[in-house]
């Protein structure tokens, strides 16, 4: 029987429940395991993972699914599954590539992705060149390892710009200064990419007084069927970021299809409920067919 290993601190939440069911049904042995509690061991002749003192058995696939809130130590532990052989569903790589955000910027636009103009900086100086350099205010200021729209906040004055960088250097956090699309505001695009298609896309809706359209903030869910340039935007993007499983993030633009987030650990519960399309189905399908052709090599 395939056995694989999910990557995760909430056996219990949504999209881990609905795991566990397809792979049940696609008879298929599937474990959950807390990164935090796995104990890294390097040794030139037996490195392994201990978890409550037992040497984790091997597996063929592993599906992390890294909360932001412990990326680094979760970066570790993918990366020590894959130095033991086992295969990743997304690779260490790739997700720290993604959960970057500027980082994951700078991938995308050597690709020629379209993305915000954004602007990296950690001084109060020259703002008003920064600001130019992103099409004016209002901006929006995002942190760089924030989650579900936290840490993101929309400036509309230079003052307050100023006062608000100032109080993030001194919580030693790292920001972007970004381009407010105004003809995008209040509404975007979730694609659900899995290997090389969009398995399921809805639009999300902010709620009255919010610019932010995540569905952990409040906005609404509905189903649509992308435009085939959004489409094969959403793909390319998870691909040049290495990743085989992401949510992409997708705004319009007088420019066209312009990516906002890609997120390597995407919940799915909205899109989901919002689709009514089995997309927990389409990630078990694709986990059994990278196993197929991992274990050919």
């Amino acid at each position: 029987m395939m056995r694989i290993a999910i990557l995760s601190r909430n056996k219990n939440l949504y999209s881990m429940r609905r795991l566990k069911q397809e792979a049940r049904k696609a008879g298929i042995s599937c474990d959950f395991i807390n990164p935090l509690e796995c104990q890294l061991v390097i040794d030139k002749e037996y490195s392994r993972i201990l978890v409550q003192m037992k040497t984790i058995p091997h597996y063929d696939v592993i599906l992390p699914r890294i909360g932001a809130s412990i990326t680094e130590y979760g970066l570790l532990v993918v990366k020590h599954f894959e130095m033991m052989g086992m295969f990743a569903v997304n690779g260490s790589e790739a997700i720290a590539q993604s959960r970057d955000k500027m980082r994951c910027l700078q991938v995308l636009t050597q690709e020629d992705i379209l993305v915000p103009a954004t602007v990296l900086t950690r001084s109060t100086q020259g703002l008003r060149t920064a600001v130019e350099a992103v099409k004016g205010l209002p901006v929006v200021l995002k942190i760089l390892k924030g989650t579900q729209g936290v840490g993101v906040m929309l400036v509309h004055t230079p003052i307050s710009l100023g006062s608000v960088l100032d109080t993030l250097r001194t919580l030693d956090q790292d920001v972007i200064i970004q381009q407010f699309i105004v003809e995008g505001a209040g509404h975007d695009y979730r694609a659900f990419v899995v290997g090389d298609r969009v398995v399921a896309s809805m639009m999300r809706t902010a709620p009255q007084g919010e610019f932010r359209s995540n569905i952990h903030r409040g906005a609404k869910g509905q189903i649509v069927k992308l435009p085939p340039e959004h489409e094969a935007t959403a793909i390319r993007a998870a691909q040049v970021l290495g990743l085989q499983i992401a949510g992409v993030d997708l705004m319009e633009s007088n420019q066209g299809p312009m990516v906002i987030e890609v997120n390597s650990s995407p919940g799915f519960e909205g899109i989901e409920k919002a689709t009514g399309i089995n997309v927990a189905k389409s990630i078990i399908q694709h986990v059994k067919k990278v196993s197929r052709l991992h274990r050919k090599k």
